[in-house]
């Protein structure tokens, strides 16, 4: 049997949503959880789905935070109530205010039986959604239905700032929505936009290769430094070998035409015919005059 993976993907219709709120600066509100057994068995979810494949129940959210590993990811939950069960949990949805899925994912098999089994009956369901600009998103939260499971008060209970004697003062309502809305603070739908506009942007000017140079013209660059510097050198030598045959044709110019009486030479004749010998003598077995 394949090794079954589990996730959460935003929908196609949570996307369309997610990218109208950032052009007209409005957010996604979601209200709802949703559960399902996903048809009687395990399945992937896809971004084109639009629902659950078979919901059994769906209720407020009770509480939301960013997941403390990523943040990124926000964490949706909600409880089951003891009186409802009877079914196998393996997919979640969360709902915006209009009812529509704005992402899904699937769980491992979960039972959530009743209470009138003689087990524990109320289950707390968590969904983590994964979104790169969660300040689209807010999330409508009902007191009425915001209960507190055991392993809330356990984590309550042990939290050492938990009771009023180690609060100094509290910020008022009013103050904590000022703070939250305080833009220079916060970064708002606008900035992030202007953010996600500008790493766009600088992500298609460095992929830009009319603009920067490529490992292969670079290595051609390269090449042909090495090239011109061995023909620098060459030409060096080739020139050091010039000056140095000019250097002996001077001085074979000077020896034969600029001292030629104060320097020996030797001149050969085949014979002395047409030739009047003035001074020295005829040397035949050589053929040379000897002075």
């Amino acid at each position: 049997m394949p090794e079954r993976t589990y996730g959460t993907v935003v929908t196609d219709t949570g996307t369309r949503l997610g990218v109208i709120a950032v052009q007209t600066g409005t957010k996604v509100n979601i209200t709802t959880l949703a559960v399902g057994d996903g048809g009687g068995s395990y399945y992937q979810p896809v971004p084109a789905q639009t629902e659950l494949k078979n919901q059994t129940w769906s209720g407020a959210v009770k509480s939301v935070s960013i997941n403390e590993d990523s943040p990124n990811m926000i964490d949706v939950v909600a409880v089951i109530p003891s009186d409802v069960g009877g079914f196998t949990i393996r997919e979640m949805a969360a709902l915006t205010e209009e009812g529509q899925a704005f992402a899904i994912c699937n769980t491992p098999d979960t039972e959530k039986v009743i209470i009138a089994s003689g087990a524990a009956g109320e289950v707390e369901v968590t969904m983590h959604i994964e979104y790169s600009n969660t300040g689209i998103i807010s999330f409508n939260i009902d007191p009425n239905v915001v209960t507190a499971t055991k392993k809330d008060l356990e984590k309550h209970n042990a939290d050492p700032a938990a009771h009023g004697a180690l609060f100094d003062g509290f910020a008022s309502k009013i103050e904590l929505n000022a703070h939250t809305n305080n833009s220079d603070i916060h970064v708002n739908p606008e900035t992030m936009g202007a953010y996600d506009a500008a790493i766009a942007d600088l992500i298609e000017h460095v992929q830009d290769t009319d603009k920067h140079v490529t490992a292969a013209e670079k290595a051609k660059w390269n090449a042909s430094e090495a090239t011109a510097e061995k023909a620098e050198a060459d030409a060096a030598e080739a020139l050091r070998k010039v000056g140095e045959l000019e250097s002996r044709v001077a001085r074979v110019e000077d020896g034969l035409f600029n001292n030629i009486t104060g320097n020996p030479y030797l001149v050969q004749f085949d014979s002395l015919e047409g030739i009047k010998l003035v001074k020295g003598i005829w040397n035949a077995a050589r053929q040379r005059i000897e002075c």
